[in-house]
């Protein structure tokens, strides 16, 4: 049995593959990964590149250990990854604009972001990372082993 939390992040990764000029984005997403272990920031690419990372999932404040029905709350960060170019800033916000659509299209499961952090290229190349925190709410039921 896959775990709520591990089908949501899933089906989050899956919508967002979806970012694709097909689809109507100005841009179209190459990759998009899942893990405490994937790196957006690969050099080697394919980009744009997407990596969803788990941090913390956290009890709901009337959640108690022995309830059957819980809720809970995954915080993940999104990182979008561009290789720097000549426009790297405008593409990086055209990027933006179509993750932040794509979000507001998500009807799986209650979605909050926080403030997205923008990091430039190092110096003199490289690559330009979003950093967007989320957090998706779910509902846990356990059975008995």
């Amino acid at each position: 049995m896959t775990a709520p939390a591990t089908t949501l992040t899933e089906a989050l990764k899956t919508h967002l593959q979806g970012i694709t000029t097909a689809n109507g984005y100005a841009v179209t997403v190459a990759s998009v990964s899942v893990g405490r272990s994937a790196l957006a920031g690969d050099a080697d690419g394919p980009f744009p590149a997407i990596t969803l990372t788990p941090l913390q999932d956290t009890p709901g404040d009337t959640t108690l250990p022995q309830s059957r029905s819980q809720t809970w709350t995954r915080a993940l960060v999104l990182e979008a990854t561009l290789q720097e170019t000549a426009a790297w800033d405008a593409e990086l916000d055209t990027l933006f604009d179509a993750i932040r659509t794509a979000l507001v299209r998500w009807n799986s499961a209650p979605l909050k972001w926080s403030a997205a952090e923008f990091i430039p290229p190092a110096d003199g190349g490289g690559l330009t990372i979003l950093r967007l925190p989320l957090t998706l709410t779910y509902r846990l039921y356990l059975k008995e082993p």
